[in-house]
């Protein structure tokens, strides 16, 4: 009889990460990565922007003589189920062996879902919003991100929206996380100041939700409150200057924080951001308002953590985190209320109910009420 008969299972933190590479030029060793999966016909995966600017071209020589890509460019600003069928159908009728994906969030989220079809029957609709879907590991699956906000090329999620007026459904499986992410810095040089800034702050969401999930995982908490250090440190001088190596360097492994902090769970923040996103507004600006609305209540039943994270953020003592990250966002040109954005709410407790109901606030340390959320919202409506 085994000695471990009868006892309960151990509780495991877990945290599945991509290998990854992190170095100016990095891009360059891309060949070397597709030649140990053995993927000699992979899917580029990105879309036009990234190509107008050139990028793909690099993709192209590192991939190196004896590799045959296949490019698919039209993942739309924020990806829709058929963005995710279109390209998934490309794959299948090319014969690709493994994935590329060349951009920013919704790209990687695409091209994770794009795999994830190579190996397993149907449409996105059947594993996007579909709790417990059973499914498998997918293709061979390399990222390389040219914003540094998403953390999506270290996160076991993807978002996707099935259609452009509706609000994105997620999936969360560790048949998500990439084989290979290579961070490049000198690939994020072109990303104009006011992506800059909404992608630094969806990062720091990320690492600041993560780091108060209720979840047990101290290597990952480790990495959460390092990257809102970075983000207190280098995001001002990359959107002040984008030709700052050091500072995009930095943003890249404040991004990638981020990612580990999502497998950790996030928070209201993001639930909000989610119910918010029907009108085409940027991901991580939505992220951003929603810590401004959710943190002073978060903060009740977190003080000491919250406390960790305005040092590490270099915020004064006597303010409060909600007012700093408002302040932060409104330093970058960026909104930091929903009625600054400019976000219409025909029905607010319609919103509050979606918020109240979201995945999201399943490891949040406190979870929000309706009438809660019906509060924050409504606040952050607010017309100063």
């Amino acid at each position: 009889m085994s000695a471990l008969a009868g006892r309960p299972a151990p509780i495991v933190s877990t945290l599945c990460l991509p290998r990854t590479l992190f170095a100016p030029n990095a891009v360059a060793l891309l060949g070397d990565e597709l030649c140990a999966l053995n993927v000699q016909r992979p899917l580029l995966v990105t879309d036009r922007g990234v190509v107008a600017a050139g990028l793909a071209e690099k993709i192209f020589a590192a991939c190196g003589r004896k590799t045959s890509v296949v490019i698919f460019d039209k993942v739309t600003e924020n990806p829709l189920f058929s963005d995710v069928d279109s390209g998934a159908a490309l794959y299948a009728r090319e014969a690709c062996d493994g994935v590329i994906a060349l951009g920013g969030g919704s790209v990687i989220d695409t091209a994770k879902l794009i795999a994830l079809l190579a190996t397993n029957p149907g449409s996105v609709a059947n594993y996007a919003g579909v709790p417990n879907v059973t499914h498998i590991e997918g293709a061979p699956l390399i990222v390389i991100p040219t914003t540094a906000g998403t953390g999506s090329e270290a996160s076991p999620s993807s978002g996707i929206h099935p259609d452009a007026a509706t609000a994105s459904v997620g999936m969360h499986s560790r048949h998500l996380v990439p084989r290979v992410a290579i961070l490049d810095p000198d690939l994020t040089h072109s990303l104009p100041s006011r992506l800059t800034a909404a992608t630094g702050i969806d990062a720091l969401s990320h690492c600041i939700e993560g780091y108060l999930s209720t979840k047990s995982v101290p290597l990952g908490k480790a990495i959460a409150i390092d990257g809102i250090a970075r983000v207190g440190r280098y995001l001002r001088r990359a959107v002040a200057n984008g030709d700052d190596t050091d500072a995009r360097a930095e943003m890249m492994m404040a991004a990638y924080a981020g990612g580990v902090s999502i497998g950790m769970g996030l928070g209201p923040a993001h639930a909000i951001a989610l119910s918010c996103s029907d009108q085409g507004f940027h991901h991580g600006v939505l992220s951003g308002i929603g810590l401004v609305a959710t943190l002073d209540f978060t903060a009740v039943d977190r003080p000491a953590q919250t406390a960790q994270i305005s040092q590490a953020l270099g915020l004064e003592a006597s303010m409060s985190l909600a007012r700093g990250v408002a302040e932060l966002m409104r330093e970058l040109g960026l909104p930091s209320t929903l009625a600054e954005l400019g976000y219409l709410a025909n029905d607010i407790p319609a919103l509050a109910h979606a918020a109240h109901t979201s995945h999201f606030n399943l490891f949040a340390p406190a979870h929000p009420t309706t009438a809660d959320y019906s509060t924050m919202l409504s606040n952050s409506l607010k017309k100063i």
